[in-house]
């Protein structure tokens, strides 16, 4: 036996095991996405099974491109959280990390706390911030905002700057369960969650930086800002792309925090999407599922372009 064919006949079962946990969920959604396959049908009580006689073909791409009414949103609603999620991490990821990379007492306590929130889980995270921190009559939402009312309503009894405070209106605290807020909950919920990993993979990076690189150009007279953008981001090319993918991956399919935060209510993503319809209607869920993984897909080769260009860098 060669010495090649033992390592090959070794991880075959891994390897068989890995392709079949892939292909078979994949080969079933592919099959009911081009059926009809209701839950619930009075009308058509054979629908309720898994049959070849349903076929239906693309019938079910078409509703859901074309009929249901939630799935263009989603889309543009996925875009926009992953997208705003993945510029927020990565601007504050790295102030974090220029910061926390420089020597200061207690910097070893400092990096635990900013680490900490990654290790907390999604459904308690997402019910900590919508309940204590952004609830607009018991968080601190609605506190901070009471106490600045407070505040105002005090300084316009002042005999001088009384008549300019009278002016300001009395500030409500905005609601993030609502339609038009809740994306923005979900996104700083997340932010929040995930800005230390960025830290942790920005601060690893800062610490191989070449010191005689900026040594060099302080001693050329560049600034602070020079030397950050000309050393310090060039340098930490691949490590923000590896975070931007690896939390893309992670982010496209959230689910827990817009669940709790607004059951739906004019916030949904395609995996959301997803879970309505298998409420009932499998075949139009497993349609959308289809489509999620060619998003998730489209996403994924852009970025392994990125990563790779900058590997190769």
């Amino acid at each position: 036996m060669s010495k090649r064919t033992l390592p090959r006949l070794l991880q075959t079962p891994a390897v068989i095991l890995l392709l079949l946990w892939m292909l078979v969920p994949l080969s079933m959604t592919l099959y009911f996405s081009f059926i009809r396959y209701v839950l619930n049908s009075l009308r058509k009580p054979e629908w309720t099974t898994p049959a070849l006689s349903n076929w239906r073909g693309f019938g079910n791409y078409e509703y859901v491109l074309y009929n249901a009414k939630d799935f263009w949103f989603a889309v543009q609603n996925s875009v926009f959280i992953v997208s705003s999620i993945l510029i927020l991490t990565v601007i504050l990821g790295l102030a974090l990390a220029m910061l926390v990379n420089r020597s200061f007492p207690g910097r070893g306590i400092v990096r635990v706390l900013l680490i900490s929130p990654f290790f907390i889980m999604p459904a308690v995270n997402a019910v900590l911030w919508i309940n204590m921190i952004l609830d607009p009559v018991l968080g601190l939402n609605g506190i901070a905002v009471s106490g600045i009312n407070e505040i105002v309503a005090g300084l316009k009894n002042f005999p001088v700057i009384g008549a300019f405070f009278s002016m300001w209106p009395e500030i409500v605290p905005m609601s993030f369960r609502a339609t038009q807020t809740s994306a923005y909950a979900v996104i700083i919920m997340v932010t929040w969650q995930w800005t230390p990993f960025a830290v942790l993979i920005f601060m690893t990076s800062l610490q191989s930086e070449d010191e005689s690189q900026k040594e060099a150009a302080i001693l050329d007279g560049a600034n602070a800002w020079s030397r950050f953008r000309n050393l310090t981001v060039p340098h930490l090319a691949r490590p923000i792309a590896i975070v931007v993918m690896i939390q893309s991956i992670f982010h496209l399919s959230l689910y827990a925090e817009i669940e709790i935060v607004s059951r739906g209510n004019g916030n949904k993503n395609l995996p959301y999407l997803i879970g309505e319809f298998t409420s009932n209607n499998i075949g139009a869920a497993s349609a959308t599922g289809i489509f999620a993984v060619i998003l998730a897909n489209i996403v994924a080769i852009f970025l392994l372009r990125m990563v790779g260009k900058n590997m190769m860098d």
